[in-house]
């Protein structure tokens, strides 16, 4: 089996040499070039055929972001940002996944050899991306609109609810989704996207910038509500109560994962019944395939990314193979689907 072709860009001599050293202790993978910045990348790229990149973001010459913006506008490959930025500046991260990055490892400030800890996580994030579909990477993304927002808390109690799931290549489409549905959606949305835990409160603040609705990270006791998306904080699942609320629990991890789009999907159906929507986006693994199931049972409504605009089409598939998904939409049609289903509702 061929060995996964690594390049590492970087400005320091010491994070290149240790990320190089992480990658080739393990056999399946190889180094296939070093480049001190974008510009110099962009020039090796073509020789070494890497099959990921991994990307610092300050650096001279050409830094991360715009180095994004060119290589995924014509031939998109691979990239996860490996910088201290993703621990000093969550917003420059949520940027670089806007331009087509696929992860992000956190660099811990000031203490890079740290690092070699994170090594079986960094070993799995390559692995992973290796193994992606590039196409939906390519530049342009998502058209930007204007957002006019409702200030918080205008909406009512929600009786309807609107659960979204998603991994890996998630954020830049969950971005895009919630920023085209109306401030007077008559649903409460609840997000579950796999993250860090040091990110989603960042996360939930970048998108309440983008978006019509209001968009934060969710407490223990918040009120579901009309126009308002309660994104789950990270390392804790986020429960539908009988009072149309949110429970936050630390409980045991549920297929690996801590938050559960599962045990969202499952509790909201509970409570709203056939007045729940079940959308399920790019990303690894089953977790969220039980949850739809769920809801379709309780005659909800269940919608899924399709596979060919999918970075990973694992999630959603797992729910198709299920037979727990009623429409499998592209990325740019979810959004007008949801409102099209609550119209309907």
């Amino acid at each position: 089996m061929d060995r996964i072709k690594v390049m590492v860009v970087n400005d320091s001599g010491y994070m290149t040499e240790l990320l190089s050293d992480l990658i080739i202790s393990n056999p399946m993978l190889e180094v296939s070039d070093r480049a001190r910045d974008g510009v110099d990348a962009l020039r090796k790229i073509s020789k070494c055929r890497p099959d990921v990149i991994l990307l610092d973001l300050e650096m001279p010459n050409m830094d991360g972001l715009t180095f994004l913006e060119k290589i995924m506008t014509t031939a998109p490959i691979p990239v996860i940002v490996v910088s201290s930025y993703s621990q000093r500046g969550a917003q420059v991260v949520f940027d670089s996944l806007e331009y087509g990055a696929v992860d992000f490892l956190p660099i811990p400030q000031d203490e890079p050899d740290k690092l070699r800890h994170l090594q079986s996580r960094l070993l799995s994030k390559i692995r992973l991306a290796a193994r992606i579909n590039p196409k939906p990477l390519t530049r342009p993304s998502f058209p930007k609109r204007p957002s006019v927002k409702v200030q918080p808390g205008t909406g009512g109690i929600a009786s309807k609810a609107v659960i979204i799931g998603a991994s890996t290549g998630g954020p830049r489409v969950l971005s895009h989704i919630l920023s085209e549905l109306p401030s007077d959606l008559p649903a409460g949305l609840l997000v579950v996207q796999h993250m860090p835990s040091s990110f989603t409160s960042h996360y939930a603040d970048h998108l309440n910038k983008v978006c019509k609705i209001v968009v934060k990270e969710a407490r223990e006791g918040d009120k579901i509500k009309d126009g308002t998306a309660l994104l789950a904080p990270g390392d804790f699942h986020m429960l539908i109560k009988p009072s149309f609320s949110v429970r936050l629990s630390h409980g045991p991890k549920r297929l690996g994962v801590r938050p559960s789009v599962n045990m969202t999907m499952v509790t909201a159906s509970e409570v709203y019944g056939a007045n729940t929507i079940g959308v399920l986006l790019s990303g690894i693994g089953h977790d969220g395939a039980f949850g739809m199931k769920m809801i379709k049972r309780r005659g909800g409504i269940t919608l899924a990314q399709d596979k060919d605009s999918s970075v990973v089409f694992g999630m959603a598939k797992a729910a198709c193979d299920l037979d727990a998904v009623d429409k499998v939409l592209p990325a740019d049609k979810i959004a007008q689907e949801i409102v099209r289903v609550m119209e309907y509702a």
